[in-house]
C-alpha cells in the first residue's frame, strides 16, 4: 500500500514538472513575443495598436502590461503601485503547483520511513508467532519490504527536489525579467508623450 502511495506521486509529480517547463517556457516566449510588439508602438506613440496587442491575449502578463498603458497618465509611482497586484498575479501564475511539488518531496521519504517501520514491525511480529521456528527466510520478507519503501521514497524525493530548486530559479529569474519590462515599460510610458490621447486608447 505505500509503495501504491509513492508511485502515485511520483506519477503527479511528473505530471507537475512537465507541466511547469512548458508553461515556464510559454511564458518566456509570451513575454519576448509582447516586448517585440508593444515596444515599436509605444515608441512612435501608437497606443491603440500598443492596446490590441495586449487583448490579443488573456493571461497575467497581457492584463499587466495592458493596465500600464491605460493608466499611463496617472505618474510614474502611482503607475507603479497600481501594477503591483497585477504583479503578484504574475508571480502567483508562476509559482503555480510548485507547492504540490514540494509537498511531493517532503511526504515521499515520510512514506518510505513509515514502510520501513511496517515492514519492521511485520518482521518482529513474526517472530513473536513463530518463536524458535523462525527463519532467515521469513524475517528478510519484512526487512526486504522495509529497505524497498526507503529506497522508493528517497528515489522519488532526490531528483524531484533538484528539479524543484531549478524550476524556482527559473521562476526567479522570468520574475526579475519581467520586472525589467515593466520598468522599461513604465519609463516609456511617463516619459514619453503619446501621439494619441487617452480617451481614443482606452
Amino acid at each position: 500500500m505505500v509503495l501504491f502511495i509513492i508511485a502515485v506521486l511520483s506519477i503527479v509529480a511528473f505530471a507537475i514538472v512537465l507541466a511547469k517547463f512548458w508553461s515556464l517556457w510559454r511564458f518566456r516566449t509570451h513575454l519576448s513575443t509582447l516586448n517585440q510588439r508593444i515596444e515599436p508602438q509605444l515608441a512612435e506613440g501608437n497606443i491603440s495598436v500598443a492596446l490590441g496587442v495586449c487583448r490579443e491575449y488573456t493571461s497575467p502578463l497581457s492584463r499587466l502590461f495592458e493596465a500600464a498603458i491605460v493608466y499611463r497618465d496617472r505618474g510614474h509611482s502611482d503607475l507603479t503601485r497600481r501594477l503591483e497586484r497585477l504583479g503578484g498575479d504574475v508571480v502567483a501564475a508562476l509559482e503555480s503547483y510548485l507547492g504540490v511539488l514540494a509537498a511531493v518531496i517532503g511526504v515521499a521519504p515520510m512514506l518510505g520511513f513509515l514502510g520501513t517501520i511496517i515492514g519492521l514491525i511485520r518482521a518482529f511480529m513474526s517472530w513473536e508467532v513463530m518463536g524458535d521456528q523462525i527463519t532467515i527466510n521469513i524475517l528478510a520478507g519484512g526487512i526486504y519490504e522495509a529497505m524497498i519503501t526507503t529506497a522508493a521514497g528517497l528515489s522519488v524525493t532526490i531528483p524531484y527536489y533538484l528539479i524543484y530548486n531549478h524550476l524556482t530559479a527559473r521562476v526567479k529569474r522570468l520574475t526579475r525579467l519581467t520586472e525589467e519590462h515593466t520598468e522599461t515599460l513604465v519609463d516609456m510610458l511617463t516619459q514619453a508623450q503619446p501621439r494619441e490621447p487617452l480617451s481614443d486608447a482606452v
